[in-house]
């Protein structure tokens, strides 16, 4: 594992100021925060065009905009609580000069406020919080790496696309460019929407080997007379990256429909089950019809010397499909049949949401069908070692943390206090990470990360410290199965 620093140089810092200063609000009503964040996105725009201009000219308009509304996303997301504080303190102050300003027009008292252009506002915000220009200049540049380096394997890939999506169909022009579609990771990068003429396909900025062994899993199933077929996710795998089939969300046609789409569900959480799989929360599935899609197989045979102590049902809960007693945990707010009836996972028959207590049967169903079709004979458990020998023998990505806790640590890390020195935002990631139960170098690896403003993803070495047990029973599903009752 390697522990990497990148920080903003000063070179960049003063293009960045340079660049603000020439920019005006544009126009249109929006709170402080929009507006100041709508001209760094603007800069942020110009520095792409010169960076990728003839990639850029391809784009249309709306795909355009959509780029421009990520990176204005990510900088309100730096700024926001830096900013309210100044706009507290600023109406503080008028009011101590004269008690008459609550009176005054808003709109007048936020040009007071903001100034004449962005520069004026956000001079003085960069001055208070020393930090906040430096994330500014990280969040736009490694934007800009970003759409540059998705634009540059898009011109690459475009037959290869081509083919395995769109039957051979010309891709037609890029309409459409969604970033932000997972969290970020490795300065930045983020699953990403394209929308052709021809059609959607996502891009994912890493190897595809998780997708690859699933989808080849569901493939083997289905050949061992799983029923009704499983289905997964179309994957084009390169180096560093991949793209994959963009998978819609859609209702069930009927109650039969319904109850396959659970069986499905069953006989998914089985071969997640059996590979330990981890992370397999409501945003990484999709109800595509009768179809439960998981979209994102990323953390396979994910073990640690723990996982060799826990019970059957603490394994098949760590999965993520279920939720736990406790319905405010983080495992029932974020688990695919918890409680809530929105969300891309949702089975729906029409626009009424189901609820998966309701088809318990078709559940335990379909997993015990997939339990048989992967362990049920010693020819089988033979194949499925020979998987996870596989699997095991490759470099894999490792979850030491929720994502939700890192995420926390990373709000902590851009509050005002925070912001005001470069060695004290350090020094708070590094306490709040601080741990005792993984090796230092994990920890380190992890404040880095916060640092860049990513969600830390950790790489994992070859092999793991606990031996497969494929031959046993299945886990008590049933029992899980009763969660569903509390939430």
């Amino acid at each position: 594992m390697v522990v990497e620093r990148d920080e903003p140089s000063a070179v960049d810092l003063r293009k960045m100021l340079r660049g603000l200063e020439e920019l005006a609000f544009r126009p249109g009503r929006a709170t402080s925060l929009v507006k100041l964040c709508e001209a760094g996105a603007l800069y942020g725009m110009r520095e792409l065009g010169e960076a990728t201009k003839p990639l850029l000219t391809a784009l249309a308009s709306k795909a355009k905009a959509s780029l421009r509304g990520d990176l204005q996303r990510r900088l309100e997301r730096v700024t926001r609580s830096c900013l309210e504080l100044e706009r507290k303190s600023f109406d503080l102050v008028m009011r101590s000069i004269d008690p008459l300003t609550a009176r005054t027009d808003p709109a007048l008292r936020e040009e007071m406020f903001l100034g004449q252009k962005p520069c004026d506002r956000l001079l003085s915000l960069f001055k208070n919080f020393p930090v906040l220009p430096n994330l500014w200049s990280r969040s736009i540049s490694q934007w800009r790496e970003h759409v540059v380096e998705v634009l540059s394997r898009i011109a690459k890939d475009r037959t290869a696309l081509s083919r395995a999506f769109f039957s051979g169909k010309a891709l037609g022009a890029l309409s459409d460019f969604r970033c932000g579609l997972s969290d970020p990771h490795h300065r930045g990068r983020t699953v990403t929407l394209l929308q052709f003429r021809v059609g959607a396909v996502i891009y994912k900025p890493r190897s595809g080997d998780g997708e690859r062994e699933w989808h080849s899993l569901l493939d083997w199933i289905n050949a061992q007379s799983f029923r009704p077929k499983l289905r997964a996710g179309r994957v084009l795998r390169r180096k560093g990256y991949c793209w994959m089939e963009y998978i819609a969300v859609a209702p069930c046609k009927d109650n039969l429909a319904a109850r396959r789409f659970y069986k499905r569900m069953g006989g998914t959480m089985a071969a997640a089950y059996l590979l330990k799989a981890v992370d397999c929360h409501r945003d990484n599935l999709i109800a595509a019809g009768e179809h439960p899609v998981l979209v994102d197989a990323d953390a396979l045979w994910h073990v640690f010397p723990l996982t060799g102590t826990q019970t059957p049902l603490e394994l098949l809960c760590s999965t993520g499909f279920f939720p736990g007693l406790n319905r405010r945990s983080l495992q029932s707010r974020s688990s695919i049949l918890g409680g809530t009836n929105k969300g891309a996972h949702v089975a729906r028959i029409g626009n009424k949401p189901l609820r998966a207590i309701q088809y318990e049967r078709e559940i335990l169903r379909g997993f015990r069908r997939a339990w048989r079709c992967l362990v049920g004979t010693k020819d089988r458990r033979r194949n499925f070692g020979r998987r996870l020998r596989r699997i095991r023998s490759r470099q894999r990505r490792c979850i030491y943390w929720p994502t939700e806790k890192y995420a926390t640590i990373l709000r902590a890390s851009i509050q005002p206090a925070a912001l005001r020195s470069e060695i004290e935002r350090r020094q708070l990631v590094a306490r709040l990470c601080k741990r005792t139960t993984v090796p230092a170098i994990v920890v380190q690896a992890g404040v880095e990360a916060l640092m860049r403003l990513d969600i830390p993803y950790l790489i994992g070495g070859r092999g793991d410290p606990v031996s497969p047990d494929i031959g046993s029973l299945p886990p008590p599903v049933l029992q899980a199965l009763q969660f569903l009752r509390s939430n």
